[in-house]
């Protein structure tokens, strides 16, 4: 085949381009497939990385063109790809296994775990400190009503016997859980660490006065938020789902090598974002919840069977389900990328 010198220098520009970001497949010849993708939660630092795969040209580049909308939590995100007005998500796997157990008709499939080390947390502040099991006897904890790690911590107290009668649980609005502990109303609230641990920051709180004793060091190490497919999607369109954990995984690669450039993503969008924080609380994320060492030695996605079976027993006992889940049961790994693909370091 001949190539006039025009064509020549404009083949060799897109192939150049590709080879730079990773995507040597030409993909960019795709006719783009439009989807919906909730979020697990508003657009900040923890959910930015979709906001700039779409914005980057990650996911058009396996064609598809993401509308990336924010969420009020990973049961919103859930309930959006069951009801079917949004085709992918990125959300909470214990919440998805609730909904599974209540709904293995319409619930979601997870097709990608992300974060695999899980950020559920006990915070405190201050000289009210909780960094031992010992330290949580006569505290008062706020904690939101039915959400998922919630409803484990009993189970958690009880593996390292704790009496949960030594403990004062109070029921306390997300919204205001932080607000709370600023106050001094509860001595430690249970939520996500980089979620409250930055909300803190933002509100004074120097940083080596915030306190997180982690679910992990109570027992409970398993995946978190991760993508999740609509069971309509996973069924008519596997290709896509294939493309779509390709697309996030590759996201993923880009953003833990300049996660600056994913933040500029989300302050695009949400321009009242502090930068600075922001790009603090997404590189906590990536240290302490996606560049794992089991991440970096098998890839992201990567889940030990043992390791997820003592995680499901502890879910089991902590939501009260009928059964220990198995993991076919909201896991499908046919779209699982190859391991190679899956690597994000050098």
């Amino acid at each position: 085949m001949h190539l006039s010198r025009r064509k020549f220098l404009a083949y060799g520009a897109l192939t150049s381009g590709l080879l730079a970001t990773g995507l040597g497949r030409p993909a960019l010849a795709q006719s783009q497939r439009n989807v919906n993708f909730s979020l697990g939660f508003r657009v900040y630092a923890g959910e930015s990385p979709f906001v700039f795969g779409q914005e980057s040209g990650i996911f058009k580049d396996l064609g598809i063109n993401a509308n990336v909308e924010g969420a009020s939590g990973s049961a919103d995100a859930i309930r959006r790809l069951a009801t079917g007005t949004h085709d992918f998500a990125y959300a909470d796997i214990m919440t998805l296994i609730e909904f599974t157990v209540a709904n293995p008709d319409l619930a979601p499939k997870l097709i990608l775990p992300i974060l695999d080390h899980p950020p559920s947390s006990i915070i405190s502040i201050g000289d009210k400190k909780i960094t031992s099991l010992g330290d949580l006897k006569g505290k008062k904890i706020g904690v939101a009503a039915n959400s998922a790690a919630t409803k484990l911590l009993p189970t958690l107290l009880a593996t390292n016997d704790i009496d949960v009668g030594d403990i004062e649980l109070v029921t306390v609005e997300v919204s205001l859980r932080d607000t709370l502990l600023l106050k001094g109303n509860v001595d430690g609230v249970v939520g996500f660490d980089y979620t409250s641990l930055f909300n803190l920051i933002q509100n004074g709180v120097p940083r080596e006065n915030v306190h997180v004793l982690s679910y992990s060091e109570l027992g409970f190490d398993f995946p978190a938020n991760s993508l999740l497919a609509s069971r309509k999607v996973v069924q008519e369109q596997p290709e896509l789902c294939r493309d779509m954990a390709l697309a996030t995984v590759r996201t993923w690669r880009a953003v833990c090598k300049d996660p600056k450039a994913s933040i500029d993503a989300a302050v695009k969008r949400e321009p009242l974002l502090d930068p600075k924080v922001e790009l603090e609380c997404l590189q906590f994320i990536i240290e302490n919840h996606v560049l794992t060492e089991n991440v970096k030695a098998n890839g992201l996605g990567f889940l030990d069977t043992q390791r997820a079976a003592k995680g499901l027993e502890l879910i089991e006992r902590g939501l009260k389900l009928p059964a220990v889940p198995k993991l076919d049961d909201f896991y499908d790994t046919r779209f699982l990328p190859d391991a190679a693909e899956r690597k994000l370091t050098a």
